[in-house]
């Protein structure tokens, strides 16, 4: 009898807790997916193993999850990347929407097991996955998540973009030739993209979009808010995707993603520009000075963004626009630099040079590298932007060629002003049209870095015969005017 009541009472009681729960259950759904504890939509087109651990398994996961990132940590630690790779591949599985596992993996794949292997090129596979395991896949399950596009623009900036690791270049070149299908010049086809007419540029199109995951309508937005860019470059592919996460992103600190914006616009004036040798198609990185205007938008963007950080973004900007101001000056745009050095004292008046003429401006910074360098050390400087003069005219860059010229003398002048009597003999630098003359005949001897192609390019642009060293030594005894040769345009 007792055991009837009993059993009757444990029937009542569980009665009573599902009522409860019915009452309850909603708002606890809720409020699990306020916190992002859990997916309540079904993940869409997930592959059928990705369905079934996220449905099937329910409250199981976080217990195995759990063991698994244990695991995973003791194998890192033990310097057993491919296992830990594995591990990581089942969690991502059993966690899709969690961020964290995403970019640990990603960041696990680029920037620790790239790093145990000699072969460049097998350094590359790595750090390809890992990118592309955010852009395809951590995206694809969480594209609200600020952290998703933080890291890989990240991984573009840094791992690609910079020049931090010493196979740097090599990550450049095999990125660029990717990109390079798709962008033959750097500049994106958007009537291409946008309109493709044959068979060939339709295909073209769906793999850009579907393998690489590139919207054609976000390529133009970005490089006209930002550029103009080279998209063969991997710090536009950071500016693409961090615009694009603070478009999307809701969850997570939206602040990272505007660091990352001004960080890559910055890397992209810097180097911004592929500059290619015609002879023997070697590359060099250039400033861009063309987004200028658009860098400066960002440093202004992000001071109004952060305030708290205003000071400290603003000693970045105004470090920018001298960079900017001199760069301009070697590119013989002295308007420009003008135009920019007007704005500088503007916007930061407080500066100890505000007062100092654009020319005074650029002779202090001339000055700044030039004070305390012996002799020697200011004539490698001063040949530097000689050389760099001869190999711009060689490769059909004049106004790179114009403004190195003009700096190298600058600097010249500014040494030997201040040299004193006593000083001439022992410390005085060659004559500057000894300078040019010594350079001018390395290069023309193919010394260097010059190839005879190039040295060829470089005589005939000048004007020269082919016995260029008579007519050079003439031109050593000042026995011609000093605009001899005359250059061939």
């Amino acid at each position: 009898m007792k055991r009837r009541y009993f059993k009757l009472l444990l029937w009542v009681t569980a009665m009573a807790a599902l009522m409860v729960n019915s009452f309850t259950q909603d708002r606890l759904n809720r409020q699990r997916a306020d916190l992002n504890l859990t997916r309540m939509a079904p993940l869409e087109n997930a592959p059928p193993i990705l369905a079934f651990t996220t449905v099937a398994l329910g409250g199981f996961r976080g217990i195995i999850v759990n063991f698994l990132w244990i695991r995973a940590n003791q194998l890192q630690l033990e310097g057993k990347y491919f296992e830990t790779l594995t591990l990581g591949d089942w969690i991502t599985k059993l966690q899709p929407t969690f961020a964290p596992v995403w970019t640990y993996h990603a960041w696990n794949m680029a920037y620790n097991i790239s790093r145990t292997f000699q072969d460049p090129a097998e350094r590359w596979n790595w750090v390809k996955a890992g990118y592309e395991l955010l852009r395809d896949d951590g995206i694809r399950y969480n594209p609200t998540h600020a952290d998703m596009y933080r890291e890989l623009a990240w991984i573009y900036y840094d791992k690609i973009g910079r020049f931090g690791e010493e196979e740097h270049f090599a990550y450049k070149r095999f990125f660029g030739m990717d990109m390079a299908r798709f962008f033959p010049n750097g500049r994106p086809p958007i009537e291409l993209f946008l309109n493709p007419q044959t068979e060939g540029q339709r295909e073209a199109v769906r793999v850009l979009k579907e393998q690489y995951k590139l919207d054609p309508e976000w390529i133009k937005y970005i490089d006209e808010q930002w550029g103009p860019l080279d998209w063969r470059l991997p710090e536009t592919h950071a500016i693409y995707w961090a615009d694009l996460g603070r478009k999307r992103a809701k969850e997570g600190d939206q602040l990272v993603l505007h660091r990352a914006l001004w960080q890559s616009m910055q890397l992209a004036f810097q180097r911004g520009r592929i500059v290619v040798n015609p002879v023997d198609g070697e590359v060099h990185f250039s400033p861009n000075i063309d987004i200028i205007p658009k860098v400066s938008a960002t440093y202004e963007e992000i001071q109004k963004l952060m305030p708290e950080k205003k000071e400290y973004v603003g000693r970045g900007h105004k470090n920018f626009l001298s960079d900017a101001i001199y760069n301009l000056y070697l590119h013989n745009r002295p308007a420009d630099a003008a135009k920019w050095y007007e704005y500088l004292r503007k916007r930061y008046p407080e500066a100890d040079w505000v007062e100092l003429s654009l020319d005074d401006y650029v002779n202090q910074r001339i000055t700044d590298e030039v004070d305390g360098g012996k002799v020697f050390k200011i004539k490698a400087i001063v040949e530097g932007f000689i050389e760099k003069y001869y190999m711009y005219r060689a490769i059909g860059e004049d106004e790179q060629a114009e403004g190195h010229s003009h700096v190298a003398k600058l600097i010249y002048d500014k040494y030997q002003d201040k040299l004193v009597p006593g000083q001439l003999d022992s410390q005085a630098l060659p004559p500057f049209r000894d300078m040019q003359v010594a350079k001018l005949t390395e290069a023309l001897s193919g010394k260097g870095s010059y190839s005879p192609e190039l040295s060829e390019r470089l005589r005939l642009r000048f004007g020269l015969s082919k016995d260029w060293k008579k007519e050079l030594n003439l031109l050593a005894e000042e026995k011609v005017k000093p605009g001899t040769p005359v250059e061939k345009k």
